[in-house]
């Protein structure tokens, strides 16, 4: 393993008792006296050295920094003698180590030993997982099913942020999975062990909203006689999901935002500041960039929300995933509900995969757990799936329902030119339809019955139709 770390700190006496300790033993050792310009490299380094006394700024907010943006990246920092305070802050913020000045070389050595032997275990541990992860066929993680293109990217978006401590924020269409997402996200974060809070922000008052995020002291309004805790404390160690941020009052977004840059809040009603260390998830169906531009959304918000963007695509786009979320929760349907064993015929199947799905996996959830319920065989038929909904059903069996009571009395009828009758009358029928729900352009009707314009205006003529 490259031994191989940076210094952030201009401190020359300091800088060079790290050179003659570290370089002897074959460390490599690259040097900023500048924050942004250490920042900027950071998360090339498995190990930095931070001075907390630093001319541009305060060395316990970078440290913040590089856990955010390179949380991978053990940080031993460098406290003056005499600030103890300092050092101990540092470790609180997710430090590995500390060094008091004037340090011994001995001391350094040891320390700095100490995390490369840590560093050198979790990259073996990281190994092996990822040897496992990729001896299996990975299509799913948790409920999230899926083996399109597109969600072996959102899979892999996953792995890629959840590790890392940033503000996520995932857009798509109602009834994409979007909690699911977050879910995961929280799931396979260091916060796993943590409460996953899930807030929705259009089903909450706007005048209580407040209140359910930061809480409230006793009264703090009237009718609240008791102090209560909001849902950001009770995400503290863990990660707050607001679902549909964008509907947020813009009171609540600037209180939201004051929160996110401090990581502090003081209880309506009450003087006291409160400390939660939360990861903030959030979500919107809506394009958030242009909710900025008509004043809707705080701009600050919207970059401190969008660090990362996560974007689903609706279901219509990955159709290949229909059948593998329709077995999963027929699946789960079945264990549910105690039901006996099912399947989908093939016409069922030939259905879902064709119907637009405008409710997305949402829609698609409720009606295979409606299908499995009402069905009564050991096959889901496409009746079963949409029972109401003609478009979705065969025009094979539409047609049918609708001829079956004609036929029996045109069939007694001798000579009633039945054939004739029956497909004039359909085609007139269909025609009429098309022309009136498109408005009369015959352009766009012929594109929708898969003619020529000519052919379509002869049969209206021929039908009396114009």
């Amino acid at each position: 393993m490259s031994k191989r770390l940076l210094v952030i700190g201009d401190d020359e006496s300091v800088i060079g008792g790290i050179r003659k300790a570290l370089e002897p033993l074959g460390y490599e050792i690259e040097t900023r006296i500048n924050i942004k310009s250490g920042i900027r490299i950071v998360d090339k380094y498995r190990l930095v050295l931070l001075d907390l006394m630093l001319p541009e700024g305060n060395g316990i907010d970078v440290l913040k920094e590089i856990k955010v943006f390179s949380p991978d990246t053990l940080v031993i920092v460098v406290t003056a003698h005499g600030r103890m305070g300092n050092a101990m802050d540092a470790m609180k913020e997710g430090a590995y180590d500390y060094l008091e000045k004037p340090f011994e070389i001995e001391e350094l050595i040891i320390v700095v030993e100490k995390a490369f032997g840590d560093i050198a275990i979790r990259e073996e541990l990281l190994r092996l997982r990822q040897s496992r992860d990729d001896a299996m066929p990975f299509q799913n993680i948790g409920q999230i099913v899926g083996k399109s293109g597109n969600m072996l990217k959102v899979f892999k978006e996953i792995r890629r942020v959840a590790p890392k401590d940033v503000t996520v924020l995932i857009s798509g269409e109602i009834g994409t999975g979007k909690e699911l997402v977050a879910r995961a996200i929280h799931n396979n974060s260091r916060r796993k062990f943590g409460a996953f809070i899930a807030v929705n922000s259009v089903s909450i008052n706007k005048e209580l909203m407040e209140a359910e995020l930061f809480g409230r002291g006793k009264g703090a309004f009237t009718g609240a006689v008791e102090k209560s805790d909001g849902k950001i404390q009770a995400a503290d160690g863990g990660t707050l999901f607001l679902d549909e941020i964008a509907e947020l009052d813009m009171d609540i977004q600037v209180k939201l935002l004051r929160f996110m840059q401090e990581r502090e809040y003081s209880l309506p009603g009450s003087n006291k500041v409160i400390k939660s260390d939360v990861r903030i998830i959030g979500a919107t169906n809506k394009d958030l960039k242009e909710r900025v531009t008509r004043g809707l959304f705080h701009e600050d918000l919207y970059h401190r929300v969008n660090v990362i963007e996560m974007k689903l695509v609706p279901l219509r786009v990955r159709r290949e995933d229909i059948i593998p979320l329709s077995r999963y929760f027929l699946k789960e349907s079945i264990k549910a509900f105690e039901l006996p064993p099912k399947d989908f015929s093939k016409d069922a199947e030939k259905s879902l995969k064709s119907y637009e799905w405008p409710g997305n996996v949402r829609e698609l959830e409720i009606t295979i757990k409606r299908a499995a319920i009402l069905s009564r065989g050991s096959l889901i038929e496409r009746r079963d799936l949409f029972t109401n909904d003609y478009n979705a059903c065969s025009i094979r069996e539409f047609l049918e329902g609708k001829l079956n009571g004609v036929l029996k009395k045109m069939t007694k009828v001798e000579n009633s030119d039945l054939y004739e009758t029956i497909i004039s009358e359909v085609e007139k029928a269909l025609l009429n339809s098309v022309i009136k729900e498109t408005d009369g352009n015959q352009v766009k009707a012929a594109k929708i019955l898969g003619i020529n314009r000519n052919t379509l205006n002869k049969k209206m003529k021929e039908y009396k139709l114009i």
